[in-house]
């Protein structure tokens, strides 16, 4: 009796072991599995201000949620945007996602102080060497983007800080954050492996005379002549997707991040007319290509490039 005893406790053991091992996946409330979840990388980069007095713009994260989960262990971080542009990111942290479409994107700020201490948390730095505190009502940007997360570890979800959007000037010169819900959309959130790039080349940079050229991409049949009238934040070409600053020297410019869909360039001319360090809007660059690509109709695929080689026609009537 006593060995029969003994095996029985053994065989409850081994039973209870088993059916441990059977609920590792399992939630502890329902007892039903828990579903994967993929690690997937925040990055921040940038889109460029249309304002040569920039020097640069600096924000202070506190904090990023995604679907209600917060990076863990994140630490006050100040990052300078103007940085981050033609591709460069700021890593941010890391959270397990299912996958599927993301339901929130948020981006905590702090309205205080940067991670130094020493200065305001938000600002503008103008060449001059003065430092323009910005601020949001709230403090936290719900970003209006979804994102789809892959059932893999490869995901990064990209929030594009569109300078050129999200800060203007007031009546008195200063600089200020477009309101909380333009300031949202302002924001753009993409997975990496679900974006390509637009690349191009201006041959003859110089033959408008213009300061600034800015190419901004839209998507197919989002772009009308009412984009070159400011919306009530005072933001021109509100709608496009993403921008970018054609380099003087080497008539160059880079769209990085683009989701992949079908889109059309429009570029844009910009002079500092009047000597007060704002860039005043010139008008229309008229462009065509040697390529046979359509300036104003091409596709953007995942993980692609489209590259153009772009000849300056001249100046289109406002």
């Amino acid at each position: 009796m006593k060995y029969l005893f003994k095996t029985g406790i053994l065989m409850l053991s081994i039973s209870l072991m088993v059916a441990c091992s059977d609920d590792d996946n399992d939630d502890v409330n329902t007892g039903e599995p828990q579903p994967d979840t993929y690690n997937t990388e925040v990055h921040l980069t940038d889109a460029p201000i249309d304002n040569a007095e920039v020097e640069g713009v600096f924000i202070t994260v506190t904090g990023v949620k995604v679907n209600g989960t917060t990076i863990e262990g994140f630490e006050k971080t100040t990052v300078d945007l103007s940085s981050l542009q033609n591709g460069e990111t700021e890593l941010l942290g890391d959270v397990k996602l299912e996958s599927g479409t993301t339901s929130e994107i948020s981006l905590i700020l702090d309205n205080e102080t940067d991670a130094s201490g020493e200065a305001p948390a938000n600002y503008v730095l103008t060449t001059g060497g003065e430092k323009n505190a910005l601020a949001t009502s709230s403090g936290e940007i719900s970003i209006t983007d979804q994102v789809e997360i892959q059932e893999n570890d490869d995901n990064e979800i990209i929030l594009d800080f569109d300078l050129r959007k999200s800060i203007v000037t007031n009546s008195a010169g200063e600089y200020q954050f477009v309101n909380d819900s333009e300031l949202a959309h302002s924001i753009r959130a993409v997975n990496s492996l679900e974006a390509g790039t637009i690349t191009g080349t201006v041959n003859d940079f110089g033959s408008t005379e213009s300061e600034t050229i800015v190419v901004f991409a839209y998507e197919d049949g989002a772009y009308s002549e009412d984009e070159s009238s400011a919306n009530g934040e005072g933001v021109l070409f509100a709608n496009a997707t993403a921008s970018s600053k054609i380099n003087e020297s080497s008539g160059e410019f880079e769209i990085h991040f683009v989701e992949e869909g079908d889109y059309e360039l429009r570029f844009v001319s910009f002079s500092d007319e009047d000597a007060d360090g704002e860039l005043e809007l010139d008008g229309e660059v008229e462009a065509t290509t040697t390529s046979e690509i359509d300036l104003l109709g091409f596709s953007v695929g995942a993980n692609s490039e489209v590259n153009f080689d772009i000849l300056i026609v001249g100046l289109l009537d406002l």
